[in-house]
């Protein structure tokens, strides 16, 4: 079958230039069956994920949001309009000036992975806040929050598939990408603008799962912080020659070691993330902050640069 259906000797130039304009050739017939078929099991399958979707927002709801519910149904209502990349600033900001957010890594005890949650604004590490405040900036409600998580977080996953009967959603299932590179690929949060950046390079040391020169960044030394906008989201890339960036890169494939959002005050991009230790005369950790992200840069020496991605 060739791309206008109809069913055509595929070295024949001249006959498939021809299907274009043959009213004579019909559509293969596979085709309507198929799609019929799909149809039928989307109809006959479409209760049991709508049932999948309630449960998760129903306990969704019940869990303890940055902002009430009312209020933030009223606060997504309000901004929707705006740019995205502005509203993941302004979310990224209302994070970053919470005193009630404490640092717990997903998989662990309690974690957003270890109890299979959408919604957990209280604790947060550096992949929810990703997930969270880029939820919220594309949302117009808060349970629009809770489908923009299912169709980011699990992309191409069916509902019933992935949420258990009590509304959790399992983060061991193929859909969830485990790997940030993977995350940045897919464009699902923003599109890659590392390209187009000063000194961007090829990384040429890769690991098992992504070769060497497979992917480009920026060397923090050769960044310019003009070039970043606000609500950009910066992926900080483990330093081959660090022993700890090393080590996560050989026995885990790993490329991304931490995540965070850039806000700009006053025209200076500052990093808001999630931190789970101090930055001595900055912040003690331990919840989101936010701090210069050159002098984050310059203080953490196990990254040696960034990919940036920007919705």
């Amino acid at each position: 079958m060739n791309h206008v259906l109809k069913m055509v000797p595929a070295g024949n130039t001249f006959a498939q230039q021809s299907s274009l304009v043959d009213s004579t050739l019909l559509i293969a017939p596979e085709v309507p069956r198929a799609v019929a078929a799909l149809a039928r099991e989307a109809m006959e399958s479409a209760p049991a994920q709508r049932r999948a979707r309630a449960r998760a927002a129903a306990r969704a709801a019940a869990a303890w949001t940055l902002r009430p519910p009312a209020v933030l149904d009223s606060l997504l209502a309000a901004e929707y309009a705006a740019a995205t990349n502005v509203k993941l600033g302004t979310w990224a900001r209302r994070f970053a000036a919470a005193d009630s957010i404490v640092y717990l890594f997903g998989p662990k005890s309690g974690g957003y992975v270890a109890t299979g949650s959408l919604v957990d604004d209280r604790h947060q590490d550096c992949v929810s806040l990703l997930y969270r405040v880029s939820e919220l900036a594309r949302a117009r409600a808060g349970d629009d929050a809770v489908s923009w998580a299912l169709r980011t977080r699990f992309a191409g996953a069916e509902p019933a598939a992935i949420i258990d009967a009590e509304g959790r959603v399992d983060y061991d299932d193929p859909a969830h990408l485990d790997f940030s590179l993977d995350m940045i690929r897919t464009g699902l949060w923003g599109r890659d603008v590392t390209g187009q950046l000063t000194g961007v390079q090829p990384d040429t040391v890769g690991t098992e799962r992504y070769p060497a020169d497979s992917f480009r960044f920026v060397p923090k030394a050769e960044l310019e912080p003009a070039e970043l906008a606000e609500g950009d989201v910066v992926w900080f890339v483990l330093d081959p020659q660090q022993d700890k960036a090393a080590r996560l890169r050989r026995e885990y494939g790993l490329v991304i070691g931490h995540i965070g959002l850039v806000v700009l005050d006053d025209g200076k991009p500052m990093l808001v993330h999630a931190a789970a230790s101090g930055l001595a005369g900055w912040y003690e950790g331990g919840t989101v902050v936010k701090v210069p992200l050159t002098e984050y840069l310059a203080r953490v020496g196990k990254f040696a640069g960034v990919m940036v991605t920007r919705f």
